[in-house]
């Protein structure tokens, strides 16, 4: 009886530990692909946290201490392969913005690095899940994202996607910002 209980409770045990071993990876995993996302000089000591859950709550994965914020990809789907960021305080402000679908608040530039991006996305509408005759759908390679306090700093940029330069996405919409595509 005893032979028993105790093999059951060692089994036990390793089950237990198996699962907080692969929690330890998985969450591993997620603060090296959000540290890929940006330089090394600003990931080094960067906060990592995770998208938020369907209680909009972010879990930290782990404390900074440079003000920026790094996530690491959303789930893979038909359109997002990978899209891991790191956003200064500014671009966190504005992203939450959207997150939350509430108008954004920017008074100074914001910088975002998605260097490891292999995604697709709208280039007119910020919430849009796939693509429609005219929100010009097209894949987003690795690039730098700007967000300027007065929409007027955009005109005479381009607003069609291309990876030869700069342009304007989501023109006309509270959440306008210039993407810098990354060769």
């Amino acid at each position: 009886m005893w032979r028993r209980i105790l093999c059951t409770a060692v089994v036990a045990g390793l089950a237990v530990g198996a699962a907080s071993t692969a929690a330890a990876q998985s969450k591993a995993a997620k603060i090296a692909q959000a540290m890929a996302a940006g330089p090394a000089s600003i990931t080094k000591n960067a906060t990592i946290k995770d998208w938020p859950d369907k209680s909009g709550k972010m879990a930290m994965l782990r404390e900074g201490s440079n003000g920026w914020t790094c996530l690491p990809s959303e789930p893979v789907s038909q359109y997002n392969k990978n899209d891991a960021m790191c956003l200064d305080p500014t671009f966190t402000d504005f992203m939450m913005a959207l997150i939350e679908n509430r108008a954004p608040k920017v008074t100074k530039i914001g910088y975002a690095y998605m260097l490891t991006t292999n995604q697709w996305g709208s280039n007119t509408d910020p919430l849009a899940k796939g693509p429609t005759a005219d929100n010009q759908w097209h894949k987003m390679g690795p690039h730098v994202m700007v967000v300027y306090p007065d929409s007027a700093l955009l005109a005479g940029l381009p607003t069609r996607p291309s990876m030869m330069g700069p342009y304007v996405m989501q023109a006309g919409t509270p959440f306008a910002h210039v993407m810098w595509p990354m060769k």
